[in-house]
């Protein structure tokens, strides 16, 4: 599904090389036909596993240019999906293993050596998933139109779930399970927001959405996987709001997406708290209006909004150099508490503690207040000193 502003599609540049697909050494793409969806759209179990069987009805696979590029698909077409599905997934992936440090095995699966990307499944419906050993996507509103494989916001959401498992390991069975999945559709959320801010077009689009208040409704604070709501509608998990664990509390159990909130909206709130003291650092904004900024009441919105759109429009490059250092360290902060919570455990409580002590070990927690009062207002505990 396109977002209003982001229809023309983006060159994605991978580095080595690449066969018929796409593939490479890690990943393949297979444009099945008619294919049944590898686990149930309603109860997410396993109805059957990948390799999808070349026996059965597909495409053969696309093959590249004279020089080894896919660039000349044709935008609405099969082709360009299978295209588009290669390159997002191969982009989520290496923005985040350069934050991890290392290369992640993307398959478990014995028998099985690389990842498969399946770019359209009508039997999904209106979804997406991602298991073992695969990533394969249906369409929004069941619109053949708009096919998921070709939102790298969708993608690098179904990418996060892999990510997190490689990182945390496979989510308990028993008291934790339940938060621990909440925390991955959170997570997994927070995955695709860094990724998508390693493209100058959406920066730069934010920032002109926002004149520099991320601190609002917007592209970046919509992010995240389209779902169907209790009432049939579908809805965005919005990263913008005021939700704490006792406002959630009856979700506990049933919708982990609606338990998520709170965990995702600090994080949200943590990031933009980020980029403001990077804007303080380099002299764009003053400590009294990232002070406001952060506590404002809505009468006062109007009148910060235009006292960033002012210091905005003295020097945008500044803001977006701002967000993009903002970006990096709140990676490189996830990805090491991410791979804390293998040896703690997963509770939002836990996970927001390995935060903390990641900043204070990469940082030397010059985060650390941010870090403990935006998962301060929602109500989860930060231990400081957590081991």
């Amino acid at each position: 599904m396109a977002v209003r502003g982001f229809e023309m599609p983006r060159l994605a540049r991978i580095s080595g090389a690449l066969g018929p697909g796409p593939s490479d050494r890690r990943m393949y793409v297979v444009d099945a036909l008619g294919k049944d969806p590898y686990r149930d759209p309603e109860t997410a179990d396993y109805i059957w596993y990948p390799p999808y069987p070349l026996t059965k009805p597909h495409h053969g696979p696309l093959q590249p240019d004279a020089n080894g590029q896919f660039d000349h698909l044709e935008p609405g077409t099969r082709e360009f999906s299978a295209a588009a599905a290669f390159a997002a997934v191969h982009c989520a992936f290496a923005v985040w293993e350069h934050y991890i440090g290392r290369r992640l095995r993307l398959v478990t699966r014995r028998g099985q050596r690389r990842l498969e990307i399946v770019p359209r499944v009508t039997k999904i419906g209106d979804g997406a998933w991602s298991g073992e050993g695969f990533v394969e996507f249906g369409f929004a509103n069941n619109n053949q139109r708009q096919p998921y494989c070709e939102n790298i916001d969708a993608v690098a959401h179904e990418c996060g779930h892999i990510i997190l498992k490689r990182l945390i390991g496979p989510a308990p069975k028993g008291r934790y399970q339940f938060e621990r999945k909440s925390h991955d559709e959170a997570g997994a959320d927070i995955v695709s927001l860094v990724c998508i801010l390693h493209f100058d077009s959406v920066v730069n689009a934010v920032l002109a959405q926002t004149r520099g208040k991320l601190y609002s409704i917007n592209i970046l604070s919509q992010i995240g996987e389209y779902r169907r709501g209790h009432s049939g509608r579908r809805t965005t998990r919005k990263l913008f709001h005021d939700k704490t664990m006792a406002a959630v509390a009856r979700a506990r159990g049933h919708d982990k997406y609606v338990f998520a909130q709170p965990f995702l909206g600090a994080a949200f709130d943590i990031l933009v708290e980020m980029y403001e003291d990077h804007l303080v650092q380099r002299g764009l904004i003053d400590t009294d209006l990232a002070r406001r900024s952060t506590h404002a009441s809505a009468k006062a919105h109007p009148r910060i909004r235009r006292e960033f759109a002012a210091r905005f429009k003295l020097n945008p490059d500044g803001f977006a150099d701002s967000l993009r250092d903002a970006t990096r360290d709140f990676a490189y902060m996830l990805a090491l508490a991410w791979r804390k919570s293998r040896s703690t455990g997963v509770t939002f409580s836990r996970v927001a503690s390995n935060i903390a002590a990641a900043d204070a070990r990469l940082n030397r927690g010059r985060y650390g207040a941010i870090i403990r009062r935006a998962f301060g207002k929602r109500r989860i505990a930060v231990r400081v000193g957590r081991s």
